[in-house]
């Protein structure tokens, strides 16, 4: 892709040109949308909208579980086509970031079509409870997908993406909510590229900001039973990436209003020693990327609390 796409120079003198003539603007032009497509829910992709739709059929355990199939099939094609996106976010990201600041248009549909996927997904109804499970087993398959895609996409534009305050708590309650790690880090992420957005978004910075610092650093580092396996050291690491970015210049507009006057400072001091001793627990041997990825996290942390101490004096 990078023969095709050429070298950065060329890309960005001439981006629109080369996307045009490339393998990439065909993707733009014609597979994205097939993708969207085949990503956007229907009322066969969760259980309860499904049963509901077939509720002349599924008085039966035999015709509940071809419900409960058909289901699977549409999470699993809802992802593959989600996980297909995200490759091609990624390429763009990778050769041709300048393309997303040229195109703010498809940047904002993109986003909207995602934050409507996770909509449709979770603001449906629940399936019975012998289905629970299995119901939160295939929303959250396909959540993790559009997850990444925003966060690539968030990324990506630099956070100039159309967020609204509601979506924000929407992601903070997917970060609550997450099984697992992974999907937990990546909604840190998206929460992150979005705080970066300046000028006039200090009120969304501070929610997200304050969530970040106090809710996933800062309460698990004190609490007595602090996280002692790396699917807890994880999204702490990833947050604190994270803010060293957000709050990384003083000149910020939402610098002073928010890490300033909300003591982030004195917070970070307090966690410093905590996350050292976590970072400590994870084993080289068995997690090594972890572990040099948090040794380098503990490191910047106190270069960062000495920059931001010496910032303002």
């Amino acid at each position: 892709m990078e023969e095709i796409l050429a070298d950065e120079s060329t890309i960005a003198k001439e981006a629109d040109d080369v996307v045009q003539q490339s393998i990439l603007g065909m993707f733009i032009g014609a597979i994205v949308p097939s993708l969207q497509r085949l990503a956007k829910p229907t009322k066969m992709s969760t259980l309860a909208t499904a049963i509901g739709e077939c509720a002349q059929l599924t008085s039966n355990s035999a015709s509940v579980k071809v419900v409960v199939s058909v289901v699977e099939s549409f999470a699993a094609l809802h992802e593959r086509a989600l996980s297909c996106f995200n490759n091609v976010l990624l390429v763009i990201e990778e050769s041709l970031k300048a393309w997303f600041r040229k195109h703010g248009d498809c940047v904002d549909q993109w986003w909207r079509l995602l934050i409507d996927i996770a909509q449709l997904l979770f603001g449906t109804a629940g399936s019975p409870a012998e289905l629970a499970d299995t119901d939160q087993r295939l929303r959250f398959a396909v959540l993790e997908p559009t997850i990444s895609c925003m966060w690539t996409l968030a990324r990506s534009a630099q956070g100039a993406v159309p967020a609204t305050r509601e979506q924000i708590e929407g992601l903070i309650h997917v970060c609550e909510q997450a099984p697992n790690s992974d999907l937990r880090v990546k909604a840190i992420g998206v929460l992150g590229s979005i705080a970066c957005r300046k000028p006039g978004h200090i009120e969304e910075n501070q929610r997200i900001g304050t969530y970040l610092l106090d809710k996933v650093v800062c309460t698990p580092l004190l609490a007595a039973g602090a996280p002692s396996d790396s699917s807890g050291v994880e999204p702490i690491i990833e947050a604190l990436d994270l803010i060293y970015d957000i709050y990384g210049d003083q000149a910020y507009d939402y610098d002073e209003a928010v890490f300033v006057h909300g003591d982030f400072l004195a917070k970070l001091r307090n966690c410093y020693l905590p996350m050292r001793k976590l970072v400590k627990t994870v084993d080289r041997r068995v997690k090594r990327e972890l572990r040099d990825r948090g040794d380098l996290v503990v490191q910047n942390m106190r270069g960062f609390i000495d920059y931001k101490d010496s910032e303002r004096r």
